[in-house]
């Protein structure tokens, strides 16, 4: 394998994701979780104890990446 002497040049973002932080009842670690819109159960990765959670709005997690298109928007101070 050849080594370029060129920098490689900045990557832009291709995606973007919401994170939600839950509380864990147990041990009160904040839990993240990747835009969870369905119910369903966490696990808390400190003590391990499974705990439900309140699912976010399926539309709103939709019309943030809708208006951040897909995370581009977040580097380009011009768009609009």
């Amino acid at each position: 394998m050849s080594q370029s002497s060129r920098p490689v040049e900045p990557v832009r973002p291709d995606g973007v994701e919401l994170v939600f932080f839950y509380q864990c009842p147990f041990c009160n670690r904040t839990v993240p979780l990747i835009a969870p819109t369905q119910p369903s159960m966490a696990q808390c990765d400190s003590c391990m104890q499974p705990f439900p959670i309140v699912p976010v709005d399926e539309r709103t997690v939709r019309y943030l990446k809708v208006m951040l298109d897909n995370g581009r928007a977040a580097v380009d101070p011009d768009f609009v």
